[in-house]
């Protein structure tokens, strides 16, 4: 024992009883090397289990993500909706997947059909210059394309061939999705809002909110699952939000992605917007994710933060809600 301590070989009462002082010395300090790492860990699992603030609302699970595929995708393209679909060819013998994309600016909003695995723009139409693109979603035959800072907006046929314009009666238009009878739209506040497709009337509306503070701009949407996934708009975060009580039911940290564009030289730092775009293909489970003027769709995996490498409470405020009123 003395030599594995580095002690020296003990001669005499008073050597031992020094050696023995160190070996027990160095002992309890490999003990609190081993353990007070643990128990720091311990304690940041508990103040994430425990609500910095008195509300009756559950605590959301956090997630992060790994990359499993990445795609191409139009730099020029400033993505506001994003939705996974299979085409098919020759009487439906040929299928293939795509996805149904809107992009925003005037005078660059269209809706397009894009082939998943190479990006290119199957079919495209371009909205007039006065129209600042925003969310899209297919129902049905229909796709429904809504616009910024105004109620109008389109119902498309698949062949993007016939264009019908449409009002949902709010002031603003962002996020748009639906749960297989209902459009599902945000408007930059923290309300959503179910509206019939047929008459766009109102029929439900949440109030998105995390431990009691309002969630706004929820900004691309998609349903998985049975949850309301979207994208908050100025954050690196995805809302996992209950589609009953508004809820925010988990936080998914995309932190990495962008930067990651960057340092693989495919794009600079004032090339590339925010992350906006989450499309789900429900069959194989699978989750693609990009941002406005990306070049790159993204397959990722959702999954738990490994032991201890969750954000603190704190940083999940900081990084996922919105921090300044710009509307």
């Amino acid at each position: 024992m003395a030599k594995i301590f580095n002690c020296p070989r003990p001669v005499g009462v008073p050597r031992i009883r020094k050696c023995r002082h160190y070996i027990q010395t160095s002992f309890l300090a490999a003990l609190v090397f081993l353990f007070v790492p643990a128990f720091a860990c311990a304690k940041a699992a508990k103040q994430r289990r425990t609500t910095p603030q008195a509300h009756p609302e559950a605590l959301p699970s956090l997630w992060t993500y790994e990359v499993v595929a990445e795609y191409p995708h139009d730099p020029r393209a400033f993505t506001q909706g994003l939705q996974f679909d299979r085409a098919c060819n020759d009487g439906n013998k040929t299928c293939f997947d795509v996805f149904w994309e809107s992009t925003g600016l005037n005078g660059h909003s269209s809706i397009r059909q894009v082939d998943l695995t190479t990006g290119i723009v199957r079919r495209r139409w371009d909205l007039p210059y006065e129209h600042f693109g925003e969310g899209s979603t297919r129902l049905g035959d229909t796709l429904h394309m809504i616009t910024w800072r105004s109620g109008r907006g389109f119902k498309i046929s698949l062949d993007l061939q016939k264009v019908e314009p449409i009002d949902t009666g709010l002031g603003d238009g962002w996020g748009l999705t639906n749960n297989g009878s209902h459009l599902i739209v945000s408007e930059s506040s923290q309300i959503i809002h179910w509206l019939d497709p047929s008459t766009m009337q109102e029929v439900k509306r949440i109030t998105v909110t995390d431990r009691g503070h309002p969630i706004r701009w929820l900004n691309e949407l998609e349903v998985v699952d049975g949850e309301l996934w979207g994208n908050v708009w100025q954050t690196e975060c995805i809302a996992r939000v209950d589609m009953e009580t508004g809820v925010v039911k988990g936080w998914i940290h995309m932190h990495g992605l962008r930067s990651g564009i960057i340092k693989q030289g495919l794009s600079h730092e004032n090339e590339l917007d925010v992350l906006n775009g989450i499309a789900y293909d429900p069959s194989a489970k699978r989750i693609f994710v990009t941002g406005k003027l990306w070049p790159r769709v993204f397959e990722v995996k959702i999954k738990p933060f490994p032991d201890c490498q969750a954000p603190p409470w704190s940083a999940v405020d900081r990084l996922c809600w919105p921090q300044q009123a710009l509307f």
